[in-house]
C-alpha cells in the first residue's frame, strides 16, 4: 500500500485525514495507536511524536499522563490536533529538524506512517538524531509500511501496492518507500529491537527499539 496519495490529497483536509487513514490500514492504525499508548510507552512520560496528523495519537497518550511534543510538516494538521489534544504541545518542523532539540529529553519517541515518506539519507539522519534526543533507557517506537520477510507476504504486499505507488507517482510525482529490513537497519543505526508486531500480511509493522 502506499500512504502517500491519502497523505497528500487529505492533509489539507484533516477532517477527512483519520477517515482515511483507517481505510488505508483497513482500520488497523487504530489498534496500534492505542497499542502503543497502552502498551509501549510508560505512563507519566515524555514523548516526542513525529508526525502527530491530527493529533490521536497524542490525546491517548496524555491520557496516560504523558507529556508530548508533537511535530509535523502540515498546519492545517497542527490546527486540528491542537483541538483533539489541548494539553499537548506542538510544532511545525519536519521530521530531520528533530536535531534543534535537546539532548537527552524524551523517554519514547513514536511514529507512525511518516518514515516511509522519507528517503533513505532522510531516514538514517532521523534515526541517528533520535537516539541523541532519547534519555538513556528510550525507546523509539515506529508503525509504518514495511517489506514483509516471507516470500508469500511479499508477494501479496506488492500485487497491492505496486498499482497504487503508479497512482502516486502520476498524482504527485512521490511515493512512499516502504521500510525494508527495518530492523536489521536499525541496528545499523544504532538500536537494540526489544519487540515486533505484524499487522496485514506483515506489511503493516510495530518495531520497539532502544539506542545501544
Amino acid at each position: 500500500m502506499s500512504t502517500t496519495v491519502y497523505m497528500k490529497l487529505l492533509e489539507q483536509t484533516p477532517e477527512k485525514y483519520d477517515r482515511g487513514m483507517r481505510i488505508l490500514t483497513l482500520g488497523r492504525i487504530d489498534d496500534i495507536k492505542q497499542h502503543i499508548a497502552e502498551t509501549c510507552v510508560k505512563r507519566n512520560s515524555k514523548v516526542l511524536e513525529i508526525g502527530c496528523g491530527t493529533g490521536k495519537l497524542a490525546a491517548l497518550l496524555v491520557q496516560q499522563g504523558c507529556d508530548v511534543y508533537g511535530i509535523d510538516i502540515s498546519k492545517p494538521m497542527l490546527e486540528v490536533a491542537s483541538t483533539n489534544a489541548p494539553q499537548a504541545q506542538f510544532a511545525h518542523m519536519a521530521a530531520t529538524q528533530i536535531d534543534e532539540l535537546e539532548e537527552a529529553c524524551f523517554d519514547h519517541i513514536v511514529s507512525t506512517l511518516v518514515f516511509s515518506e522519507l528517503s533513505k539519507d532522510e531516514l538514517d539522519y532521523v534515526l541517528d538524531d533520535a537516539r541523541r534526543v532519547l534519555k538513556p533507557g528510550g525507546t523509539l517506537i515506529v508503525a509504518d509500511e514495511m517489506v514483509p520477510s516471507r516470500w508469500w507476504q511479499r508477494l501479496v504486499f506488492y500485487f497491492v501496492r505496486l498499482p497504487l505507488a503508479a497512482l502516486t507517482f502520476l498524482l504527485t510525482q512521490n511515493t512512499t518507500h516502504a521500510l525494508r529490513s527495518f530492523e536489521a537497519r536499525l541496528e545499523q543505526a544504532g538500536y537494540r529491537v526489544r519487540s515486533t508486531r505484524q499487522y496485514l500480511f506483515g506489511s503493516l509493522g510495530l518495531v520497539v527499539s532502544e539506542p545501544v
